[in-house]
């Protein structure tokens, strides 16, 4: 279950993971620094790591605070008002900043600049450049230019030429996007825990979304890619990777090369030897889901029990405006025939409540299949309309403050089914991933941060570990990036609370 927006998750993810990082300056030197401000989804945040790999090749320092920075770069979300908003803010946050003098550039990325770039030009003029999405091997170059006096050459536009010797078509800010151009990123999570993203894109039209009209149709990496990629990833040090796509059940049909998802899932099984202990699938489609994947998920020894599967509604004639390919008899099936092959797996869903049309009787339908069905984790969301989309002009609209009261109606819910679930788990053995230390005087670990199997990084609950009382200070010593055994003894929110077994 979410506990906050996705996008701060991604902000305050970013700049703590800069923080940890040997390339990150403690006394900024006098030129060429770099603050990054990531926001949106795990799919955007693996293209600032993307921007960050470029930008340390080529020599810059990386900071943690805009005012400490020569060049600020805010890679935003467009996806829906919200995200927006939270993008336009970041922005003029940073072109404040400029007006003062503490900062000599400001560049925008990202998918909010793919839909919206030409207005922005004109709202925000003291922007030096904005680059929509590409490989981001230009953003050196760039920042470069605005350093060297001579942001009129690339700005507003940010048109750059192809790297020497590198073939390609361009756009403002690098290359096309190749499918190894994820090659050679700097991970902004933790190292033991990483996104492994298996392509671009997507192919269904749903009415509510724009994201076929921002990153474009399905673009799957080959599975060679994937599979060097993962394992660079494990030489790193990640424990845990979490698979992720606008479709992962989509993985692999545009190839036309006889594979998809099952056949990656088996070939990540192989990096267990390698440390990786958790393979975790997110964004799966229920429409998509079939039985060679399911018996994969049950079959792999490094796959997680764990699935995540928007299912948006659960009112067939909403299900139908808002073109998701699926009815409430089909996602009953799926979930049953994942339990029946995974027992104890950890279903995550999303839901969007408000869409236009939806009636009480339809609501209520959707209640009705949350009751039934029980998923261990849920995010639920109001429909937000989209001038992009489909479902932008539709009508009836349902009342925002309806809408809202839907949502909570769906939260509360959930939250007394998720309480009911923790204190079941209560006197529980179970093994957990440490995420960080909390550490007093001494270094002398006070508190640690962990997830156990049944919660994916970033959405889902944490588990607080403290050690029991009468034990030696200093006698417990856990590491972010180690599995321990812990004792669940009680719930706080969403979260657990444990000792070490």
């Amino acid at each position: 279950m979410s506990r906050t927006s996705p996008l701060r998750r991604s902000r305050r993810a970013a700049r703590a993971a800069f923080a940890s990082r040997a390339t990150v300056a403690s006394t900024p030197p006098a030129t060429r620094n770099v603050c990054l401000v990531s926001l949106g989804c795990s799919k955007a945040l693996v293209d600032s790591e993307v921007m960050v790999g470029h930008l340390g090749r080529a020599g810059m320092t990386l900071v943690t605070e805009p005012a400490d920075s020569d060049v600020v770069i805010v890679n935003t979300c467009g996806f829906i008002d919200e995200a927006r908003q939270e993008s336009l803010e970041a922005i003029r946050e940073q072109v404040a900043l400029k007006r003062e003098g503490r900062v000599r550039g400001v560049v925008v990325t990202g998918c909010l600049v793919e839909l919206h770039s030409a207005g922005l030009a004109k709202e925000l003029p003291e922007v030096d450049a904005w680059l929509p999405l590409s490989d981001y091997s230009g953003v050196p170059s760039i920042v470069d230019a605005v350093l060297g006096g001579e942001p009129s050459a690339v700005c507003p536009t940010g048109e750059v030429r192809a790297v020497a010797g590198t073939p390609g078509a361009t756009r403002p800010g690098g290359l096309v996007k190749q499918p190894d151009s994820d090659l050679g990123r700097a991970l902004l999570t933790a190292p033991h825990t990483a996104y492994l993203r298996l392509g671009e894109g997507c192919n269904h039209i749903c009415a509510f979304c724009a994201i076929p009209k921002i990153r474009g149709k399905l673009k799957s990496k080959p599975l060679a890619v994937l599979v060097e990629e993962a394992g660079a990833l494990a030489t790193l040090g990640a424990r845990e990777l979490t698979l992720i796509a606008e479709d992962s059940t989509d993985y692999g049909k545009d190839l036309r090369a006889g594979y998809g998802l099952a056949e990656l899932l088996v070939e990540l099984g192989r990096l267990e030897a390698a440390g990786v202990r958790w393979v975790r699938v997110m964004y799966a489609h229920p429409a998509t889901i079939d039985e060679r994947l399911i018996d994969t998920l049950a079959a792999v020894g490094n796959v997680a029990p764990y699935l995540d599967m928007p299912v948006q509604h659960g009112d067939d004639a909403v299900l139908r405006a808002m073109r998701r390919g699926t009815d409430g008899r089909r996602i009953r099936e799926v979930v049953g025939r994942l339990r029946a092959a995974i027992p104890g797996i950890t279903l995550r869903t999303t839901i969007l409540v408000g869409f236009p049309g939806e009636t009480d009787e339809g609501f209520a339908r959707l209640m009705e299949l949350l009751q039934e069905l029980r998923f261990d984790r849920l995010g639920c969301f109001v429909f937000s309309p989209e001038s992009s989309t489909e479902a932008g002009s539709m009508q009836p609209r349902v009342p925002r403050e309806l809408a809202e009261q839907r949502r909570a109606t769906v939260m509360d819910f959930q939250r007394r089914l998720l309480a009911g679930s923790n204190r079941a788990r209560a006197g529980a053995t179970e093994e957990v991933l440490i995420d960080a230390v909390e550490r007093g005087r001494g270094g002398v670990a006070l508190r640690a941060v962990g997830r156990t199997v049944r919660d994916a990084p970033e959405v889902d609950g944490r588990v607080l570990v403290e050690p029991a009382k009468g034990r030696a200070p200093g006698a417990w010593k856990p590491a972010a990036g180690e599995f321990q055994r812990c004792r669940i003894t009680g719930a706080a929110g969403y979260d657990l609370l444990a000792a070490p077994d």
